[in-house]
């Protein structure tokens, strides 16, 4: 994964982690999709769900805990050393 990748990610990370419902689950759909993603709409309860955005992979048994699942995989990707270091 590129470090700019990673930094988009983690900051979408951070971004989403504060939202709930239907407003986080509506935010990553429409990142997913204008990424040039797929996402499908009205998952069933405890379908596996897979989202891959910003370079980054993850599952989860229904809609949120794979966005819970990514949003911890995005705050563990390495980023881009601040300036100075």
């Amino acid at each position: 994964m590129q470090i700019e990748q990673s930094d988009t990610a983690a900051r979408f990370a951070e971004t989403i982690a504060g939202m709930t419902g239907s407003d986080r689950r509506d935010t990553v759909a429409c990142a997913v999709i204008e990424t040039g993603g797929l996402y499908p709409y009205q998952v069933p309860p405890q379908t596996l769900v897979e989202i891959q955005l910003h370079g980054i992979w993850a599952t989860g048994a229904g809609e949120d805990e794979a966005i819970d699942n990514w949003i911890a995989k995005a705050r563990r990707a390495p980023s881009a050393p601040a300036e100075g270091e």
